[in-house]
């Protein structure tokens, strides 16, 4: 189905002003993107995933009269190099990016935002260096528990896309069907790689299907050079690791660093990939926060519900001095 017009919601398309490449150890290195006003407010943009990349559409929901704009693919995402690599990939490497990228273009204080998995990231970095934080906006939340994983793979969004996930099973024989996460994860790391590649792209295909609230055929990773291979490995690295966090309630335990920040949180009611339980979760962690539930909206930013609440969100906090 074709995608719902967000044009007039969002701000206009444009290229980025520059990008550039930043060597973040000793094997990975970083694509980056600036794009806005270079004296506006600064504010990173972290995408989703994990494994996803940055795109047009991130940057077309901050203001770029009034923003900075800085964005990258994450560890062995995008256009990152090398493709696909979890070595030395965890959610620790990516904080350590993120201040090391602050620190490298002198911005003493910035906005930190992010959807998805980009808002894991985005708390998490928060939690970590809350002198480095000016404000925080972020929306879809998962915070990486294993309440939301069970819905993914055992019993919750089957309930609603079974003829996507009827694809997805369809890979795997019955007997992976007992533990289908650990299964998936298995033949991902396997060593036959054209399995490990066809099981990689599924579980991306099955992620994609709950996303949208107004159905499409797009993919999530639509764009990719492998068709979303890489996605799917690094998905996998990530998920089979509890995305290298400290138990379930990881972040939710530690709000009171974000005490003294800004922000809002933005959730769509019927968001089928990560459900409004765990931004509720969230909020009352941390009252400082704005809620706004978005009531027909779903999980992505490029649907007009959502697009309007995060755009309106971004636009609030440009006025949050940052010095």
């Amino acid at each position: 189905m074709t995608a719902p017009d967000v044009s007039r919601i969002v701000y206009p398309e444009s290229e980025a002003r520059r990008t550039f490449r930043l060597k973040v150890s000793p094997s990975h290195e970083l694509h980056v993107e600036e794009s806005g006003n270079p004296d506006g407010v600064p504010i990173v943009l972290l995408h989703g995933g994990p494994g996803g990349q940055i795109s047009p559409r991130h940057r077309q929901l901050a203001d770029p009269g009034r923003y900075r704009v800085v964005a990258f693919d994450q560890r062995g995402a995008g256009r990152s190099t090398p493709s696909a690599l979890v070595d030395d990939n965890t959610t620790w490497d990516l904080v350590a990016d993120i201040e090391r990228l602050r620190e490298h273009l002198g911005i003493r204080r910035w906005h930190v935002a992010g959807g998805s998995w980009g808002s894991t990231l985005a708390l998490v970095y928060a939690q970590s260096h809350p002198e480095s934080v000016s404000a925080i906006c972020v929306w879809s939340v998962w915070l990486a528990d294993r309440a939301t994983q069970r819905w993914l793979f055992e019993f919750g969004a089957n309930m609603v896309y079974p003829e996507a996930w009827d694809r997805f099973v369809a890979h795997f024989p019955p007997g992976d069907l007992e533990d289908l996460e650990a299964a998936t994860y298995r033949r991902i790391r396997g060593n036959d790689p054209e399995d490990a590649d066809r099981i990689a792209r599924a579980l991306g295909a099955w992620e994609t299907a709950s996303v949208y609230f107004h159905p499409r055929d797009a993919s999530l990773t639509e764009g990719d050079d492998d068709g979303g291979a890489s996605y799917g490995r690094i998905m996998a690295h990530y998920f089979e690791n509890d995305c290298f966090l400290d138990g379930e309630d990881h972040i939710v335990s530690r709000c009171d660093r974000l005490a003294d920040i800004p922000a809002t949180i933005v959730h769509g009611r019927f968001d089928m990939c990560t459900p409004l339980r765990e931004a509720w979760r969230l909020w009352k962690a941390w009252p400082r926060a704005d809620l706004n539930i978005v009531e027909h909206g779903g999980h992505m930013p490029d649907e007009p519900a959502m697009a309007t609440a995060i755009v309106a969100a971004l636009d609030e906090l440009a006025g949050i001095d940052t010095a």
